[in-house]
């Protein structure tokens, strides 16, 4: 059902890329996202990832509170980063409500992605515009069938939207997933498994949907033994899996 557990370079971006990379293959990561919040982001550090044995699963920008034009371009550098190095997916956000031109911003980011050959995944994200899975349809899924999301699981339990049917309901649409513990009320990324998280609804959900791709993990506020740290969110998340996998075909 899930192939690859990966982590973003954007929990790690207060390390150089070289070093955080060496960290998430020695926890046992499979994939890696590479966020351009990470300020070694580039093609070389990609192919780098790569001859250290990692399959990279998307390019991601989020910017929620930088500026119309620096979003647009950290946007298409994203996507022609992605398409350059032969990545399927680039993974997008959107800014924080009180300003104009996102409408705009992801007509263009979605024209480029269809141009290059890469899908886009739109984050959707408590307090931004994309706000949740209605926001999603209205801004987003509209654009046409190339448009996707980027569903966090956590931010969707935030909003009480974790559920086998919100999710099975967005079936091909899901390009790429982020996954953490999270306990509601408080937006805070946690350990998969911590928290009041139903993943049996999340996983559950993804059948429906029919997804089979990577789950990354999605974990920024690191201890100075982040090493460790790293390598126990990858064995929850491994763990969870085997559980609700094990669970699903005994009922």
């Amino acid at each position: 059902m899930f192939n690859k557990i990966g982590f973003r370079t954007a929990g790690l971006r207060h390390l150089p890329l070289e070093t955080a990379l060496d960290g998430i293959v020695q926890a046992g990561f499979q994939t890696v996202e590479f966020c351009l919040e990470h300020p070694g982001a580039s093609a070389a550090a990609i192919e780098l990832a790569r001859r250290m044995g990692l399959h990279i699963s998307s390019v991601s920008y989020h910017g929620k509170k930088d500026d119309p034009h620096t979003r647009m371009e950290q946007g298409k550098r994203a996507i022609r980063m992605a398409a350059e190095c032969s990545i399927p997916v680039a993974v997008l956000g959107s800014p924080v409500p009180g300003g104009e031109g996102f409408s705009r911003e992801a007509t263009e980011l979605y024209d480029l992605c269809c141009r290059l050959g890469v899908k886009p995944a739109w984050e959707t994200e408590p307090g931004t515009v994309l706000n949740g899975i209605d926001e999603f349809n209205m801004y987003i899924a509209s654009l046409g069938p190339g448009a996707g999301i980027n569903l966090d699981a956590g931010h969707l339990h935030l909003q009480g939207r974790c559920t086998v049917e919100d999710i099975g309901s967005l079936g091909n649409r899901i390009f790429h997933l982020h996954v953490e513990g999270m306990k509601r009320p408080e937006h805070r990324h946690l350990i998969p498994g911590m928290g009041d998280m139903d993943w049996g609804h999340l996983f559950r959900g993804l059948a429906q949907a029919g997804y089979e791709g990577s789950l990354t993990i999605d974990i920024f506020e690191l201890p100075p033994d982040w090493r460790s740290y790293l390598r126990q969110a990858n064995i929850a998340l491994g763990e969870l899996i085997i559980y609700h996998r094990y669970y699903q075909t005994i009922h």
